[in-house]
């Protein structure tokens, strides 16, 4: 509980001072008028835009949970509805453990094989981002506006692209070779694991298989190719989605800035506080003024637009998911303290 309290204080603390940074020396009426003025129609494209992500987002997770087991998609859809509203809601990103344990409960599957579904998913989401940035870096649009320190800066994100490209190829010839000698491979990883409590090795094995068995669709052609193209045409959807929000605010440009622009978003995501709010606001801001020439105050009202389009309609629908899940809120945050680490 100590340990639970402090991940809640820091993700809290976090937040707070990511937001004084993002809307330090910002003029609040111009954010305030850059709101006002925003195309409400294309506001609205763009919200619809989002929640079509998260409809595709829940049709590939419940593909990926093939090798576990056939699931609802209304099951998948309503545990990610309900998910995303706890990443939304509840500090140090407690959805991506609530929404799988949820998914298990309501289909009976193991807790570990739902879980590592996440892990797989985020996998898949690494391999997409890092694709469409490459394409950004291979063929960026015209940016006339770079200054030194704007160049210098996406010399160093290229150079990262790049490094993560090339992690994740090995990473996936590696995997590639522990589906031949995985049974090895288990024992030799849960060895350590004994030496500490040996009750606690089966359930580690488990979760290493069932992690591993997620993984498999990257050795089978036609699930993989299912895989890849469900996770590509999310993220177009994606990209398509800031396009809009940016023209909604009258920026107009190329759908290829979006490539640049959801890679600093999903930085930001990474620090964990509750919804990304802070890091996620930042790092668009910083996107726009830094490489693409946006004046501090409509980059202020863009990056709060593009979070609310992203986190504000998912987390009202997933609250009033709850009710068809027979829990509430409060129950909701303790799945993550009470099942995540349930034995398979």
């Amino acid at each position: 509980m100590a340990s639970r309290n402090i991940r809640v204080g820091v993700s809290l603390a976090l937040m707070v001072i990511l937001l004084a940074v993002f809307l330090w020396n910002v003029d609040l009426a111009e954010v305030g008028s850059a709101l006002a003025g925003a195309d409400p129609l294309l506001l609205l494209l763009a919200t619809g835009l989002a929640l079509f992500s998260y409809w595709l987002r829940a049709l590939r997770w419940q593909f990926i949970l093939l090798p576990v087991g056939r699931v609802r998609h209304s099951s998948v859809v309503l545990t990610t509805a309900v998910g995303y509203a706890a990443i939304s809601l509840l500090p140090a990103r407690m959805g991506d453990i609530i929404r799988p344990v949820l998914l298990a409960r309501r289909e009976r599957l193991p807790v570990s094989a739902s879980l590592a579904s996440i892990l797989t998913e985020r996998v898949f989401d690494m391999w997409t981002v890092v694709l469409f940035f490459l394409v950004f870096i291979i063929w960026p649009p015209s940016m006339p506006q770079l200054d030194e320190q704007a160049r210098h800066s996406l010399d160093i994100l290229s150079v990262s692209g790049y490094v993560v490209g090339a992690g994740l190829l090995g990473g996936t010839l590696l995997m590639l070779g522990l589906f031949r000698y995985q049974e090895r491979f288990v024992a030799l990883v849960t060895r350590p694991v004994s030496w500490v409590r040996e009750s606690w090795r089966q359930p580690a094995a488990n979760f290493l298989n069932h992690f591993l068995d997620g993984l498999r669709v990257i050795e089978r052609p036609r699930d993989l190719l299912v895989t890849v193209a469900g996770s590509l045409a999310l993220w177009y959807v994606i990209y398509w989605q800031v396009r809009v929000t940016l023209l909604a605010f009258d920026v107009d440009l190329p759908l290829r800035a979006a490539y640049l622009l959801v890679t600093l978003a999903v930085i930001g995501l990474a620090v964990p506080t509750p919804g990304g709010v802070g890091g996620f606001h930042k790092a668009t801001q910083v996107g726009l003024t830094l490489f693409f020439g946006v004046a501090l105050g409509p980059a202020t009202a863009i990056a709060i637009a593009y979070h609310a389009i992203c986190f504000v309609p998912i987390t009202v629908i997933g609250l009033l998911c709850l009710p068809l899940l027979g829990l509430n809120l409060r129950e909701v945050e303790a799945l993550s303290a009470d099942d995540s680490g349930e034995e398979a």
